[in-house]
């Protein structure tokens, strides 16, 4: 079951203090930090999220922290987390809802950090003469059943004082819902850039919701087997570490930044600026709210409940999740503590 969400103040703040004298581990190797020098397989994609790692690859900053990092591209995100949870991968760029969702068929994931949010890159789209949501009641809606899409879907329409027994849901994958909307097998879609701008390029279509409109809706973060971060804890500090490093890079220097990866995936340093206009990316102060223990979107432990209920709701899972268990901000933690030393 989840943790309650109020505690007592004095068991709080004995709780941060264990954690973060066990866990100010310095940012070099030089300086204390014991990195194990074994091989850690890291994913990484043409995602907002992800681009620090790339950035960090070429300035050379894992070797520096002591990592032995191995990227492994992927094109396919579906591939690539069924690898994750089959072991072949020790780190990726996941879903809270992903996390969710495996954790509660037996995986082992946690998320250590908050890399980014959505922003406006999944959205409901309907025909021309459907103007709001509370217009899809009774209508037919195509969306990828039983994963993020519908939660989203959920959510929007709960928001609007709706529920999914209130429209006629169709399974199709983002990728059909541009010509099952065109075709009209279908009255709206939920789906993902750059599906959403093929359906509006189209005409007769309008955009009903994007989730530039509810913050924190979908999250996503670093995520490690619970095992790793057992047996080499310096391992993930080091990780986190390079990671704040990275991003005060991409903050100070965008430029530069940017231009990486547009070399890395050969698209344009623009094309690079503006999807992350879409997938914010985070940075500590990000982290040090989200990890919080709150209700709403703002936090990830909340975020994680929402999420949990909805796939109980659906009979995913019958498991009440602890968050905990799916999120561990000791890292993050660590990270500040030891800022603050400097």
């Amino acid at each position: 079951m989840f943790k309650k969400l109020i505690f007592p103040s004095t068991v709080i703040a004995a709780l941060i203090l264990v954690g973060l004298l066990w866990w100010q581990f310095p940012s070099k190797p030089e300086m204390g930090l014991k990195t194990t020098g074994l091989p850690i397989k890291v994913a990484h994609a043409y995602w907002p999220g992800m681009y620090w790692i790339d950035i960090a690859e070429k300035k050379g900053w894992f070797q520096e922290a002591g990592l032995n990092v191995k990227l492994i591209n992927y094109e396919d995100y579906f591939k690539s987390i069924d690898d994750m949870v089959k072991g072949k991968i020790d780190v990726h760029g996941f879903s809270l809802f992903d996390v969710v969702n495996f954790n509660s068929k037996g995986a082992d994931l946690t998320l250590v950090n908050y890399q980014g949010t959505s922003s406006g890159s999944q959205a409901i789209l309907a025909g021309e003469e459907t103007k709001t949501i509370n217009e899809l009641r009774g209508k037919r809606i195509g969306v990828n059943k039983n994963n993020y899409l519908e939660y989203i879907l959920d959510v929007v329409l709960e928001k609007n004082g709706l529920t999914l027994n209130d429209v006629i849901l169709v399974d199709i994958s983002g990728e059909k819902a541009p010509e099952a909307l065109t075709k009209g097998l279908v009255d709206a879609v939920v789906t993902w850039v750059p599906h959403i701008e093929e359906i509006l390029k189209k005409g007769n279509t309008r955009k009903l919701f994007d989730t530039s409109e509810i913050p924190g809706l979908v999250p996503n973060g670093s995520a490690f087997h619970q095992s790793f971060i057992q047996q080499r804890p310096h391992d993930v500090q080091a990780f986190i570490n390079v990671w704040h490093k990275t991003m005060l890079f991409i903050m100070e220097h965008p430029k530069d930044a940017f231009e990486i990866i547009a070399k890395t995936y050969k698209v344009s340093p623009d094309a690079a600026r503006q999807f992350v206009q879409l997938e914010p990316i985070m940075n500590l102060r990000s982290n040090l709210t989200a990890f919080t223990y709150a209700a709403g979107f703002e936090s990830l432990h909340g975020a994680a409940r929402k999420i949990n209920d909805f796939m109980i709701k659906k009979k995913m899972t019958v498991e009440e999740l602890d968050s905990t268990t799916l999120l561990d901000d000791r890292f993050i933690q660590a990270l500040k503590w030891n800022l603050k030393k400097k």
